[in-house]
């Protein structure tokens, strides 16, 4: 769902997903992966009451873009968000303004915090409305520490998006899905990603998107049929340790948008209002899952470890000293507050310092040493909580350059 398109190779996309799939094929990684369990170890059915679980789900609400100059206002008002008839049901809808112009609002769901998994075999029932031309419906995550690390540090995964740009051009945009992966690379953006096009129009009927996440693998699939894979095995080599951390689930219909190519309200030629119905999600677990998230429970928590490292400067001139912006989580993604969190700073700054986490599970260190030109590694050496074990295994980053 990011304001960036998906990376495009010199090869035309048919060429290019032919020779993806024959390299998926000659490495054994074309296999589809058989979830170790039958059955969905969580679930959001959308059977019960008229809006979504307020347990599980959150919103995200206003206008302002998005970071992508997308045109509606998200709220959680009935209008645009609601469950019925076993669907949950995200709408977006048109209202006329003086002078003739046009508003738009629509809905943004999030389990952020509420529910989280790392790993997994993840699935949706969606059908999609008519997305011709400007709407740009989606089904995707994002790294649960997006509120302390921002983005694309957090990582993200697109499983499902629909009415680029690209696909509006070519004449298939209810036909054309992508799928991408954006993370943060050396301090900048890095994204990888591949569409697919079906044989005839998504757009009123229901499909499965599914997502198979393995600690070595991320491929995703429509109704079994491959879309995308990014291999994410040495996550040192590419900077993707996003990608074996928890991530939450989001819903939404955007109207308009770079995506689509489409920033004025003139262009939206799309048929309004439009639903966008999503008959469940579930989750199976493959091997590695591990869920988390307040409304997981599952008794209390036992283990701490390092969800995130930002290095940063404070001062100017000569005297600049080193900081580092850590979070602590427990197993559960849960903030850990009162945790003495120690580090070591080497390079332009060579000091090891400790300090407390906050509510937040955040703890600010700084150096007392400084330097004129910051180029320093901080990494953690421990944990220490009155009732938490530090599980340094289970470190999103252990280490990190600034």
């Amino acid at each position: 769902m990011s304001a960036f398109p998906s990376l495009r190779s010199s090869f035309s996309d048919v060429c290019f997903r032919r020779l993806a799939f024959a390299l998926l094929a000659i490495t054994g990684l074309f296999a589809e992966i058989t979830p170790v369990s039958a059955q969905p170890i969580w679930a959001e059915e959308f059977n019960t009451g008229t809006a979504p679980n307020p347990a599980v789900w959150g919103y995200d609400l206003g206008a302002g873009g998005w970071g992508n100059a997308e045109l509606q206002s998200y709220t959680s008002d009935a209008a645009n968000v609601r469950v019925e008839g076993g669907n949950l049901i995200i709408t977006a809808r048109e209202q006329l303004l003086k002078g003739g112009r046009r508003s738009f609002t629509s809905a943004r769901l999030k389990t952020q915090d509420k529910f989280t998994f790392k790993y997994g075999t993840i699935e949706a029932r969606i059908m999609t409305p008519n997305v011709a031309n400007g709407l740009w419906p989606a089904f995707w995550t994002l790294g649960n520490n997006f509120s302390t690390v921002g983005w694309p540090a957090c990582g993200e995964i697109d499983v499902l998006e629909m009415g680029s740009a690209g696909a509006i051009a070519a004449g298939v945009a209810n036909r054309r899905v992508g799928s991408t992966a954006h993370w943060e690379y050396n301090g900048s953006h890095a994204q990888y990603g591949l569409t697919y096009d079906a044989p005839s129009n998504l757009n009123g009927t229901w499909h499965t998107y599914r997502m198979e996440w393995t600690p070595t693998m991320i491929s995703t699939y429509i109704d079994n049929t491959w879309i995308w894979s990014i291999d994410i095995s040495n996550p040192a080599g590419f900077d993707g340790e996003e990608f074996h951390a928890p991530h939450f689930l989001l819903l939404n219909l955007a109207v308009g948008g770079t995506f689509t190519g489409i920033t004025l309200s003139s262009g939206i030629t799309a048929p309004l209002p439009a639903e966008m119905r999503v008959d469940y999600v579930r989750i199976y677990d493959n091997g590695y899952t591990v869920l988390g998230g307040s409304s997981i429970g599952g008794g209390a928590a036992t283990q701490t470890h390092v969800d995130s490292i930002v290095p940063g400067i404070t001062g100017g001139g000569p005297n600049k000293k080193a900081t580092a912006t850590i979070v602590i989580r427990n197993e559960s993604g849960g903030a850990v507050a009162g945790a003495t969190v120690s580090a070591t700073f080497s390079g332009s700054h060579n000091q090891t310092v400790s300090g407390t986490t906050d509510a937040n599970g955040t703890a600010v260190l700084t150096t007392t040493t400084t330097s004129n030109a910051p180029a320093f590694t901080v990494c953690v050496n421990n944990v220490a909580h009155a009732t938490l074990t530090y599980n340094p295994a289970a470190n999103v980053e252990s280490c990190d350059t600034y």
